[in-house]
């Protein structure tokens, strides 16, 4: 308990932009009464601003105010991610005023740090511990001795209305449109004969910004014109997050067909929700789902998976059923936003060296 007169512990992220994926942890983390900062080099447009809004510093963070920013904020920990200058000039200025830090990455717990990796992270003033919300998928494998597993939490923003049974399996994907890696295209053409037989819907949600790495505008017109053609399929654009309960509320399953993805948080969100995750193992957070236990992981690489799993839950909806209970038992425990906070709270104490 903290004394009296005394503020509470904080905690500083020093991150890219102020991600989504960082919105149910600083909330849980400020209801809790740990103090919060984001510094980031800019805002993220679309993470609510509710509980802690970002200090932006830019591509090129003054020495002076990012030193009195830190000074000011008088962190316990703080929590360093790749973010270029920012997070280099954080991480001296951490070391020259004797704070606790961390680094934080979405590199799989099981990716093991180097001798090179940590000796570069001593020249440069990082920390050479990291906290990482990712494992692979399957089977366990030894982790990384500097680093440790922490998983974001994730919650609801407001009650929705209880998912109503319909006929149809009410499928929903969120990425953004214009990025092959995301594999909406694929997603839309292995579902089109469960579409057309009526056994499925299928929503998708994403940005429309050609602004992300690779984004092809051919991709996201070919979206565009494949939901003008099918009436099983919506696509809603550019929509905000707090649009999104709503929808993993009324949706039975969320699907993350993309390739290359360190974490991809929507299926973990609609979790909270009840929404079975069918997530592919090229994604970090595939290492969240229990195979048949909690939702169901697939290989996009292989034609033919995501359809294999769609139907397996269109025909069977005890097992969508019981998977659905599974993914609000994940949330209520593993990706609670009380555990998070507990293990927050052990990094603090021990200034960033062991969750528990």
């Amino acid at each position: 308990m903290t004394a009296p007169g005394r503020p509470g512990p904080g905690v500083v992220f020093v991150v890219p932009s102020f991600h989504t994926n960082l919105f149910f942890a600083t909330r849980a983390l400020v209801q809790a009464g740990i103090r919060v900062q984001v510094f980031s080099l800019w805002e993220g447009r679309h993470t609510p601003h509710s509980f802690v809004t970002p200090r932006c510093f830019g591509a090129a963070p003054g020495w002076r105010d990012l030193s009195r920013a830190l000074e000011a904020a008088a962190p316990d920990l703080i929590f360093v991610r790749e973010a270029g200058a920012l997070s280099r000039r954080a991480a001296l200025l951490a070391r020259l005023k004797g704070l606790a830090m961390i680094g934080y990455d979405q590199r799989p717990i099981s990716r093991r740090s180097r001798p090179q990796d940590l000796l570069e992270r001593a020249v440069q003033g990082r920390a050479l511990r990291r906290v990482t919300p990712v494992r692979r998928a399957g089977p366990a494998l030894r982790a990384d001795p500097w680093g440790l597993f922490l998983p974001l939490p994730v919650g609801t923003l407001a009650p929705q209305p209880p998912r109503l049974p319909a006929a149809q399996l009410r499928v929903l994907a969120v990425g953004k449109l214009a990025q092959p890696r995301k594999r909406i295209l694929q997603l839309i053409e292995e579902l089109m004969p469960a579409g057309q037989a009526g056994r499925i819907t299928l929503t998708v949600v994403g940005s429309t910004t050609l602004d992300a790495s690779n984004a092809e505008a051919a991709v996201l017109e070919r979206v565009r014109g494949l939901q003008a053609q099918m009436d099983w399929l919506q696509v809603l654009e550019n929509l905000p997050f707090a649009a999104m309960p709503a929808l993993y509320a009324s949706h039975d399953a969320c699907v993350l067909p993309s390739t290359g993805e360190p974490l991809g948080s929507a299926p973990l969100e609609g979790m909270a929700y009840g929404a079975v995750p069918v997530i592919s193992v090229g994604a970090g957070s595939a290492g969240m789902i229990r195979e048949g236990e909690n939702g169901l992981v697939v290989n996009v690489r292989q034609p033919g998976q995501i359809a294999a799993a769609i139907d397996r839950l269109a025909a069977d909806r005890a097992l969508l059923a019981r998977l659905s209970a599974g993914a609000l038992d994940t949330v209520a425990g593993d990706l609670s936003e009380a555990a998070y906070v507990a293990s927050v709270s052990a990094l603090i104490a021990s200034r960033g060296k062991r969750i528990g």
